[in-house]
């Protein structure tokens, strides 16, 4: 999460950038991801 911010362990905002970036990386977007788990119940 690092690499999203500094402040990643106490700004919740921090994390959400990480995780909507990840999603985007890992599934293309978050409806991607959600899709994905609807599938196969694990990310």
């Amino acid at each position: 999460m690092a690499s999203a911010g500094s402040d990643w362990k106490t700004n919740a905002a921090t994390q959400i950038e990480w995780g909507l970036d990840y999603m985007k990386d890992r599934y293309g977007s978050a409806c991607g991801a959600w899709d994905f788990w609807q599938t196969n119940h694990w990310y």
